[in-house]
């Protein structure tokens, strides 16, 4: 079964249609929990979705955060796979079939990936195609995952069992990428990622979220490698790559 997490806050005008998406999936066992934490007022679910027995709303009246909410969601899953997904963001009906084909088929060196994730195609915030599509790459290692963080983390199916000993970052004082932090510590453990490039997610793009804010982010970033425990060296190395990748990905120029 697959536990799909759904950290919620404020989200009453997107959350539906993300739910939605889960419910439409051709693979049919899996869990929604749905972690709305400090929201103003608590979501407002049509019937037929909160009828679903596999849906599952916990409403935590303190703002845990995502990471919080995702760890609480964790917490409460009862999948052999996790599945991520924020309330804003949406998944084509086949995501979570193609994605559980490939953890039980694909290896690498007889191993196979601790993660599975997916392109994505960006969405206006009315969730409208843009005609933008992020593409990733097959394979993806930790030395890799630091130039770049392709995987994102609504796109994210990963085993239960890879995440033992790992969670949301949720002691940092100032904004970082804690999914990101995830990603590179499961993959420090010596596993990988596999990548299905294909727009698998629909991922809305909005001016005001850490990625849309793109110096923001890069901060962000360069927290993650001192979070990690890179050197002053390392940090600015992989800060160059991460720099002159994200022009390529973000700008029409490059594609």
């Amino acid at each position: 079964m697959v536990s799909v997490i759904i950290p919620s806050h404020n989200s009453d005008k997107t959350l539906s249609k993300a739910v939605r998406s889960v419910l439409g999936q051709s693979y049919h066992n899996f869990e929604i929990i749905i972690v709305d934490n400090g929201s103003d007022n608590p979501p407002v679910l049509d019937d037929d979705i909160m009828s679903d027995p596999r849906v599952k709303l916990q409403v935590e009246k303190d703002s845990l955060g995502a990471a919080g909410a995702r760890n609480l969601g964790i917490d409460m899953a009862k999948g052999d796979y996790i599945a991520f997904l924020d309330a804003d963001d949406f998944w084509t009906s086949d995501k979570l079939e193609k994605q559980l084909h490939i953890m039980d088929t694909f290896t690498v060196d007889g191993k196979a990936p601790s993660i599975c994730f997916s392109g994505r195609r960006i969405v206006d915030e009315s969730g409208e195609s843009t005609g933008h599509y992020i593409g990733c790459k097959k394979v993806v290692t930790y030395d890799e995952l630091l130039t770049t963080n392709q995987i994102n983390c609504s796109s994210v199916l990963v085993s239960k069992s890879a995440l033992t000993g790992h969670r949301f970052p949720e002691d940092v004082k100032k904004d970082i990428h804690e999914d990101y932090v995830m990603w590179l510590s499961i993959l420090k453990d010596g596993g990988y990622a596999a990548g299905i490039d294909k727009p698998l997610l629909l991922y809305r793009k909005s001016h005001d979220s850490k990625s849309g804010n793109k110096f923001r982010s890069a901060i962000m970033n360069y927290r993650v490698y001192k979070y990690m425990g890179l050197g002053w060296f390392s940090r600015i190395k992989y800060m160059v790559t991460y720099t002159v990748l994200g022009i390529r990905k973000h700008s029409k120029i490059f594609e």
